[in-house]
C-alpha cells in the first residue's frame, strides 16, 4: 500500500497575479499555465479511469490507493480550475476564446476515451501520463527553476510533491490487472504525444501573438523564448519511457523542495 495523504488546500491569491509564473522565462512559464490548463479535464479522466478500475478483482489495498489517488486527483482539479480563471480573466479576449476552444477539444477527448477505449488502454495512458509527470516533479524538486513567482510556486510545490507521493498507483492497477510492458510502452507513447500536443499548441496560443508573448506586462514582450526545445516537460516524457522508470515506480523518489 502507498501512503498517500489527501490535503484540502484552501490557496489564496492576490487580484495581481501574474499569467507568467516566471517572466524571465516565457517559453517554460507558457508551458506550466498550459499544463495548468490541462488539467481541469485530465484529472476527471483519470478519476473516471481509476473507478471502474476499482470494480476489477483487485485487492482492498490496492482499492484504497486507487481512492485516495482519485481524492488526491480531486483536489487538483479543484485548485488548477481556480488558478486557470485567474489567469483566463487577465488574457486577451482572442487568446482566452483560443485556449477555450483547445479546453473544448481535450474534454471531448477524454469523454470519448472514457466512453469508447478498453479498461486496460485507458490504464496505460493514465500509467503513461504519471510516469511522465514523476519524471517532471522528480527534475523540478531535485533543481527548482529559479524566479517562479511565490504564488505560483506553492501550487506547483504541492502538486509535484503529492506526484510523487501517488507515483506507484497507475503502475500497480495497470500491473496487476492486465500487466505487459510492451503494450503499456506504446500505449504510454500514443497517450504522451497525445497529451504534449495539448502543451505545445496551449503554449504557442498563450506565448505568441503577432511574434510576441501574451503577458499583462509589457515590459516583458520579447522574443519567443529559445528554451522552448529544452522543455522539461517533453524531456522528462522521454525519460519515463525507459525500463527503469518502473524501478522508480517501486522505491521512494526523494522529497519535496521549492519551485
Amino acid at each position: 500500500m502507498t501512503q498517500i495523504t489527501v490535503r484540502r488546500m484552501a490557496f489564496e491569491w492576490p487580484d495581481d497575479l501574474p499569467i507568467l509564473p516566471n517572466p524571465d522565462d516565457v517559453g517554460q512559464s507558457c508551458e506550466l499555465v498550459a499544463l495548468s490548463f490541462t488539467l481541469p479535464y485530465l484529472e476527471p479522466y483519470l478519476i473516471r479511469t481509476m473507478r471502474v478500475a476499482g470494480k476489477e478483482d483487485i485487492s482492498p489495498e490496492l482499492a484504497e490507493d486507487l481512492s485516495a489517488f482519485s481524492k488526491q486527483e480531486a483536489q487538483h482539479h479543484l485548485n488548477h480550475s481556480r488558478i486557470n480563471n485567474l489567469v483566463r480573466a487577465k488574457l486577451p479576449p482572442e487568446t482566452a476564446l483560443a485556449v477555450r476552444a483547445l479546453e473544448d477539444k481535450l474534454e471531448a477527448d477524454y469523454q470519448r476515451y472514457t466512453e469508447t477505449k478498453s479498461l486496460k488502454f485507458n490504464l496505460a495512458y493514465a500509467e503513461g501520463f504519471e510516469a511522465m509527470t514523476l519524471a517532471l516533479a522528480l527534475s523540478l524538486l531535485a533543481a527548482p527553476p529559479k524566479g517562479t513567482d511565490e504564488s505560483w510556486a506553492n501550487l506547483l510545490v504541492w502538486h509535484l510533491a503529492e506526484e510523487v507521493e501517488h507515483r506507484t498507483v497507475t503502475f500497480d492497477a495497470y500491473d496487476k490487472i492486465y500487466g505487459g510492458y510492451i503494450y503499456r510502452l506504446f500505449a504510454a507513447v500514443r497517450s504522451q504525444r497525445h497529451y504534449l500536443s495539448y502543451i505545445v499548441n496551449l503554449s504557442v496560443v498563450l506565448e505568441t501573438k503577432n511574434n510576441q508573448p501574451i503577458s499583462c506586462d509589457p515590459r516583458h514582450a520579447q522574443a519567443p523564448s529559445p528554451t522552448r526545445d529544452a522543455s522539461p516537460v517533453r524531456q522528462d516524457a522521454v525519460s519515463s519511457l525507459r525500463p527503469s522508470q518502473d524501478r522508480h515506480a517501486q522505491r521512494g523518489c526523494g522529497s519535496a523542495g521549492h519551485v
